[in-house]
């Protein structure tokens, strides 16, 4: 029989736990029992630990790419502080602009194909059905009537996008939208009887699911998947 209970095991409860050995850690300097700074150096443990749980926990590849950066850079400082080799974080940071770049080449491509792997009739162009908004410096504003909406791409940087599908209606029963946002903002508005699946990954950002249940059930899915950097996205309906 299968076992549905969710897992002890998250990030959250690695997380706990090292919080936890922290401050035993500070409790024991205080007692002058060990010096914490000895100890505490090797902090980047925390990073490896929590990077690794991430990435074995999550059921999308945009979280486990997300988990495996985080315990490569905590495994790499802590190699530094161990005298094993000569790092500095700082000589790495045009590999954020590597990654967001790929990932906003990875959402285009993932785009292209419907939940079946089958490609969509048309995605190369925008319309009200399949929605491309990219808001540079500005904002965007829309509201999208369509009878067979089926998803589309939002990219945000450092500008804002208000989408309204609440006149909108959803060809099938579930359609995606790949939101990458930095330094931005994205705002969703659904229709009452569609339910929100809410996958992107936040780094230093935030997605928030403000929507109602539809009292009679929800019979239509909207999938939000991308990334999010120091911006956010808010779902209302």
């Amino acid at each position: 029989m299968e076992n549905n209970k969710p897992s002890l095991f998250s990030p959250q409860f690695a997380l706990g736990v090292m919080i936890i050995a922290v401050g035993v850690v500070f409790m024991l300097d205080n007692l002058d029992i060990i010096y914490a700074g000895s100890i505490l150096r090797y902090w980047p443990a925390i990073l490896v630990v929590y990077g690794v749980t991430k990435a074995l926990q999550s059921p999308h590849n945009s979280g486990q790419l997300f988990g495996w950066i985080i315990a490569a850079v905590g495994a790499l400082m802590l190699l530094e502080r161990m005298y094993f080799i000569n790092f500095n974080i700082w000589n790495l940071w045009p590999v954020i602009l590597i990654i967001i770049g790929v990932n906003f080449l990875r959402g285009s491509w993932n785009r292209k194909k419907d939940f079946s792997g089958h490609p969509f009739q048309d995605v190369s162009t925008d319309s009200d059905s399949y929605i491309k908004n990219m808001a540079f410096m500005s904002g965007v504003k829309r509201i999208i009537t369509s009878k067979e909406f089926r998803g589309g791409e939002i990219s945000s940087l450092m500008g804002g996008c208000e989408i309204d599908l609440r006149e909108a209606e959803m060809k099938g029963n579930e359609a995606q939208i790949d939101v990458n946002v930095i330094m931005g903002g994205v705002e969703l508005r659904v229709p009452m009887g569609w339910m929100v699946s809410a996958e992107a990954t936040p780094i230093m950002g935030a997605v928030e699911d403000k929507t109602y249940p539809a009292k009679e059930g929800a019979t239509k899915k909207l999938i939000i998947t991308g990334t999010i950097i120091m911006g956010g996205v808010e779902i209302k309906n």
